[in-house]
């Protein structure tokens, strides 16, 4: 989401607050406390991932919405870790190669115009040994995911963010080169683990909902 939405960022918290009390939160804090050393967090939004961040050497969040990135700004200082925020989309950061220990992406493959795209920069930014850790929206199967295909274009048009709830994210994943070392899969949601993938990986494992 490039520009800036101010109606969306104001609506933002309180819509994200009935997900995260009806145990979003809970699945936030649980990914993140994964992360290690050098995070890149990639559309960190109003910063509402911040609070979770603990034993990590620093964050780097990319925000390129001015409005988003405004009221994210206004939580850094509350942080228990370093962070910076750099405002250019996660396509076209500028950031040197193998950069970051972890990058989290958490609601934001999405939004972006293309995920492989952005996937693919993922893995440029990853040190080797390095992890991606992320809660996205993924496609579900059978009637459901059709459910999902014919609501996107009006969700997408009014959720201001340009969320695509139909994205196929885990094969995108698949596509840029990753390994999908775990996933826990609920409803339209799916957590997990994805590592840069090399030419012996052959197995992925994931958890059905």
């Amino acid at each position: 989401m490039v520009g800036s939405h101010p109606i969306h960022a104001a609506l933002y918290d309180p819509f994200m607050g009935l997900a995260d009390r009806a145990g979003l939160a809970e699945r936030r804090r649980r990914l993140i406390a994964e992360a290690t050393g050098r995070v890149l967090e990639v559309g960190g939004g109003t910063g509402l991932n911040l609070r979770h961040y603990r034993d990590v050497e620093s964050v780097c969040v990319t925000e390129p919405d001015a409005a988003m990135r405004k009221r994210l700004l206004g939580r850094v200082g509350s942080a228990a870790v370093p962070v910076e925020v750099h405002e250019l989309p996660i396509e076209a950061t500028g950031l040197p190669d193998q950069a970051f220990d972890t990058v989290v992406c958490t609601l934001v493959l999405c939004t972006v115009a293309d995920p492989e795209v952005a996937l693919r920069e993922i893995r440029r930014l990853l040190a080797p040994g390095g992890r991606l850790l992320f809660l996205e929206h993924v496609r579900s199967p059978g009637w459901r995911g059709r459910v999902q295909a014919v609501t996107t274009p009006v969700w997408s048009a009014t959720a201001g963010a340009g969320c695509h709830l139909d994205r196929r994210t885990l094969d995108s994943i698949r596509s840029a080169g990753f390994v999908i070392d775990r996933c826990e899969r609920s409803g339209m949601l799916a957590a997990g683990v994805a590592v840069p993938s090399k030419r012996s990986d052959r197995s992925e494992r994931e958890v059905p909902a």
